[in-house]
């Protein structure tokens, strides 16, 4: 379907819209009270547009939705897929903007949630105040704490006022209190040990870790149970039903996310298969690096990527053994054969890709290696720091990719996530050796 005729087939209702180029990457995110008629804003006449969004639009060529029940909910949705996919288009909710926070502040007897805004990701050196957000709406914001306020009574006063009750010792004319959405710890009516657990259950919750607080709930309630203490199984009780209320909007809303999560990685196998002439799809991927410093502590590693993601148990570290000289490619050549030696040993699983970093020299090394094993089916590609260029055998000149691409982007974060793990061990031996 052209552009033309995905923007008439749009629905007029809120929602967010995403914007793709030609590599089906996500390069813009919006939010929308009417999806239909702020999309076709962009393609009616570009001569009042700003430049950034002239070439936006000039880079689209696909165009998703997700609708929503309300405009707020497509302003919380619109600020995590910005934040899962980081679109290069995106201004509106970079790092360097003031976001509204919840502060959870552990370092005091008696902890309160506050809203705070903070420039950037917050951060906490004496790892007392847990930060909760970014939320990009604060009166949306503040109308969700009410309703955690409900769900889970902390100290709703101010620190001033919470200390003059404390020497009163009376929370009669506390409002709160009297809804019952304060448990009046100033006034001794609930022990330190006892509002923790309420602090670490609004940890679970804020941290989105439902299902661990929900068991953890429902046995505190078969306790109270055959306590006989029915009133406060009821309260509970109670409190779960809530929980699951407030959340189930937001699971849903999760759901979504995890499937364009989904969608946008096997995009991503895709342009890869496409961009490198392969047979398959590119779901396992084996990356490998060197790492050592003038010839000394040479060693080596192997990443593995499954359906996109890194898959840290299927790393593999090594020294090297054969190579007295400073000579990467021969590094680079035991590496594979140790590994893929190892392979037809034991019978593991064959990867479909192979990410080598490194340029023609390395490539030709590991490629030599992997016939000679009789691997003659494992394509192998090098990727070479300089200029990002891609490396394939039985081409003469390496492959662009754009740096938009996301098969660029996957085959980097192979390398990257390689050269990290070598550097790492190599760094490991060096200290102990200077430390033995």
């Amino acid at each position: 379907m052209d552009l033309k005729k995905k923007i008439k087939s749009l629905p007029v209702s809120p929602g967010v819209y995403l914007m793709k180029d030609g590599s089906s990457g996500i390069i813009y995110v919006g939010k929308a009270k009417d999806i239909k008629k702020r999309v076709s804003s962009y393609f009616r006449s570009q001569a009042a547009l700003p430049v950034k969004t002239v070439a936006l639009v000039s880079s689209v060529r696909q165009i998703e939705y997700i609708t929503t029940n309300t405009e707020k909910e497509a302003l919380i949705l619109e600020n995590e897929l910005i934040k899962k996919f980081h679109p290069r288009y995106n201004v509106l909710f970079r790092d360097d903007k003031t976001y509204p926070h919840l502060k959870l502040d552990t370092a005091v007897d008696f902890p309160r949630l506050e809203i705070v805004r903070i420039k950037g990701a917050p951060e906490s050196k004496s790892g007392k105040a847990k930060y909760f957000g970014p939320y990009p709406d604060v009166t949306s914001l503040k109308r969700t704490l009410k309703i955690i306020g409900k769900i889970f009574p902390l100290v709703r006063c101010n620190e001033r006022t919470f200390k003059s009750r404390l020497k009163a010792g009376v929370p009669d004319r506390c409002l709160d209190y009297q809804m019952g959405q304060c448990l009046a710890p100033c006034a001794g009516r609930i022990s330190r040990k006892e509002y923790g657990k309420i602090v670490r259950d609004i940890r679970l919750f804020l941290s989105g870790r439902k299902e661990r607080l929900t068991r953890k709930l429902a046995g505190e309630m078969k306790k109270s149970s055959d306590k006989l203490d029915f009133e406060k199984a009821r309260m509970t009780r109670d409190r779960i039903s809530s929980i699951n209320s407030i959340t189930e909007r937001v699971n849903m809303r999760g759901t979504t996310i995890d499937k364009l999560d989904l969608l946008s990685k096997k995009n991503e196998l895709l342009e890869l298969k496409k961009a490198l002439g392969l047979k398959r799809l590119p779901v396992l991927i084996e990356g490998f690096d060197i790492s050592n410093i003038s010839g000394k502590e040479p060693v080596g590693s192997m990443v593995l990527f499954r359906d996109a993601e890194p898959q840290k148990s299927g790393y593999r570290k090594f020294r090297i053994k054969t190579v007295d000289s400073i000579d990467d490619v021969k590094m680079m050549k035991e590496l594979v054969k140790r590994r893929y030696a190892r392979v037809i040993k034991d019978k593991l699983q064959i990867p479909d890709l192979i990410v080598i970093d490194g340029g023609k020299g390395h490539l030709n090394g590991a490629r030599t290696v992997t016939m000679g094993l009789g691997l003659k089916n494992i394509p192998v590609v090098g990727i070479a720091k300089s200029e990002e260029l891609i490396y394939v055998p039985g081409r003469n000149k390496p492959v662009y990719l754009a740096r938009s691409s996301s098969a660029l982007h996957l085959l980097q974060r192979v390398r990257d996530e390689a050269h990290r793990f070598a550097l790492s061990y190599h760094r490991k031996l060096r200290h102990k050796k200077e430390f033995s």
